[in-house]
């Protein structure tokens, strides 16, 4: 692998935003030299899939478990490299699943080397993700790795079957969610922490973080999906009602609504009544008539917050610190939401 990584040194005396950008330097160049040991015919376009950007998020949730202790930078990197290549995967078959054209202010890989081939070269992926995790002298690399690969499918596939139900419920929706976005945020925070040979309680209150973590974020997306203007957005948008996927906003609205908009509302998420666009403009004429979004930043914020709860738990004052770093891009985010307004989808 890259040489450089024996090279790599960051000091925890540097300010957050230098560390993090000097880790994600060196986790770029690894895994571009990761993928150069593809089959050729699947290497250019792995390289391109990967290397399109992307927020590297669990790549920092293992390393801020792991860069306070007496740890090995490559294998800090080579366990980084190991979920991002499953997380991409995921997205590969997810932009199947939805019908999703854009990724990242690119066409989806789908679109440009077809369903087939887009499906095969995500599980391409989940198996190079987990050959380098085998690599590790220890198989409780591979283990976690492997166990959030199988939940996070499973609660995309239960997802899956929920489309066009209509009563889905809040707790089913957390379920799916806990699986689907929730487990590969654990297993970020459970690895980075046992890199550092943590105990078995610590190594748990880290997953709890990553997936308490994960859910918020997954929220957060479902309202950009749902409230975010298409020009804002370097990915498809609208996609979760086109597919019958019901999500925060729509099970809120279905709550308030009256029974004769229920019951339209239920025929428009079933993809009984009129077309796509016409039934996402009456969505959003519903959302903003009962004012969902609101009590959608509110959700998410009450769930944040029990994210900050479990933060402070940690008794590493370093690690809290950069945790704490960490959560401000996301409260950023998630202070941009009330500044969202369904009217402006009417047109769309």
């Amino acid at each position: 692998m890259n040489k450089e990584c024996n090279n790599l040194s960051i000091s925890n005396d540097l300010p957050y935003e230098v560390r993090s950008a000097r880790f994600i330097e060196f986790f770029e160049a690894y895994l571009a030299d990761s993928l150069s040991h593809l089959d050729r015919e699947i290497r250019a376009h792995a390289l391109e899939a990967v290397l399109a950007g992307g927020k590297r998020i669990r790549p920092l949730l293992v390393y801020h478990f792991a860069g306070h202790g007496l740890v090995s930078q490559e294998s800090t990197i080579k366990a980084s490299v190991i979920l991002e290549l499953v997380h991409l995967a995921t997205l590969i078959h997810d932009d199947i699943l939805d019908g999703a054209q854009i990724r990242r202010n690119l066409p989806s890989m789908h679109e440009k080397i077809g369903p087939h081939a887009a499906i095969l070269l995500g599980d391409a992926l989940f198996g190079y993700a987990l050959e380098l995790a085998s690599e590790f002298p220890t198989n409780r690399i591979c283990a976690t790795v492997a166990r959030a690969t199988r939940k996070t499918c499973s609660g995309e596939i239960r997802q899956t079957f929920a489309r066009g139900c209509a009563d889905t419920s809040l707790d089913k929706y957390v379920g799916f969610i806990n699986d689907k976005t929730g487990e590969l945020f654990r297993a970020s925070c459970e690895i980075g922490a046992y890199l550092t040979g943590a105990n078995e309680p610590t190594i748990r209150k880290a997953g709890e973080f990553g997936l308490s973590l994960g859910i918020n974020y997954q929220v957060f997306d479902d309202l950009i999906d749902a409230f975010e203007k298409p020009e804002n957005s370097d990915k498809s948008l609208g996609s979760d009602w086109g597919t019958g996927k019901m999500t925060l906003p729509v099970i809120l609205l279905r709550a308030k609504v009256s029974p004769d908009e229920q019951a339209e509302l239920d025929s428009l998420i079933t993809g009984t009544s009129q077309d796509p666009a016409q039934s996402r403009e009456r969505i959003l004429q519903l959302l903003e008539k009962y004012q969902v979004l609101p009590s959608c930043i509110r959700y998410l914020e009450e769930n944040f917050a029990h994210t900050n709860t479990l933060l402070n738990q940690f008794p590493n004052e370093s690690l809290k610190n950069d945790l704490r770093a960490f959560l401000n891009r996301f409260s950023d985010k998630f202070s941009n939401l009330s500044i969202l307004k369904t009217s402006n989808f009417l047109a769309v």
